[in-house]
């Protein structure tokens, strides 16, 4: 394993003004709610890192977003693309009280390949004592399309597998497994345009301060989610872990939201902080 490596960023806050990811007002609390226009993105760079607040492992490479935290492997082998890429954690409890979301998910793509994203998970929310979860799935730049609850019921501790498969570039499928109940879901997806053709240089393992109706949703205090199993596999059937992946921490208004442990090459740990 390599020593520690600190990655300097560019010298911009990229919250790819495209896709209108600003940073939360003050108060968003009609904006958690359960509603149409629901999407997560891919990553935005920040400018600094600050390793001095960073709690991951010395041997882990370590950059800072403002709308990721969890583990990326930003390309695979030469010659190889990736293919799928798996990960189980446990559903979080939310605090009473307050409001903010968050959603935890598995993908391939929207790091350095940054025009598409074939991810699924979970989100949580929490809006007037309300708390809300749900599964869903996008192909990026979709938006979010959440999955019935009567398919897919979802509760606070349940056990769920997510499973990103793309069997060629502008093909996948999604496998959700909720390891408590035993429910599966699956679809298969075609990219939503050419310009959204996945490249299979980016598996990742994320939760996510996703954006709603155009702006950032305020951050939910989700205690910790630890993936577990996590693995990406490339087009030459190698098993690739998360123990070479590079670490991002969310990080807005110069604050740092989250703490990533890398626990083993198939575990990682995120917190809220």
């Amino acid at each position: 394993m390599k020593p520690s490596t600190i990655l300097r960023v560019s010298t911009s806050l990229c919250i790819f003004s495209s896709l209108a990811l600003s940073l939360p007002p003050r108060n968003l609390s009609d904006n958690i709610s359960r509603k149409p226009l629901r999407r997560s993105n891919p990553s935005s760079h920040n400018e600094v890192l600050h390793p001095e607040n960073s709690n991951v492992a010395t041997n882990t490479t370590i950059q800072f977003s403002g709308n990721w935290s969890g583990a990326v492997l930003v390309s695979p082998p030469a010659g190889e693309i990736f293919t799928s890429a798996v990960g189980t954690f446990t559903v979080p409890s939310l605090p009473s009280g307050g409001d903010g979301a968050a959603a935890a998910w598995v993908g391939i793509d929207g790091d350095t390949f940054a025009t598409a994203i074939l991810q699924a998970g979970v989100f949580f929310s929490i809006s007037d004592d309300t708390v809300e979860y749900g599964a869903w799935y996008e192909w990026w730049p979709n938006f979010a399309t959440d999955i019935d609850a009567d398919d897919f019921p979802i509760s606070a501790g349940d056990v769920i597998t997510v499973n990103i498969e793309a069997t060629s570039s502008s093909e996948g499928t999604v496998n959700l497994i909720n390891e408590s109940s035993g429910v599966s879901f699956t679809i298969n997806l075609t990219s939503p345009t050419k310009l959204s053709f996945l490249g299979g240089q980016n598996a990742e393992w994320i939760v996510e301060d996703y954006t709603q109706n155009g702006g950032l949703v305020p951050l939910v205090n989700w205690g910790t989610v630890t993936f577990l199993n996590a693995s990406a596999l490339t087009s030459a059937n190698k098993k690739l872990g998360v123990e070479a992946a590079t670490v991002f921490e969310i990080e807005q208004f110069n604050d740092i939201f989250t703490s990533v442990i890398v626990n083993s090459d198939s575990s990682l740990s995120i917190s809220y902080t």
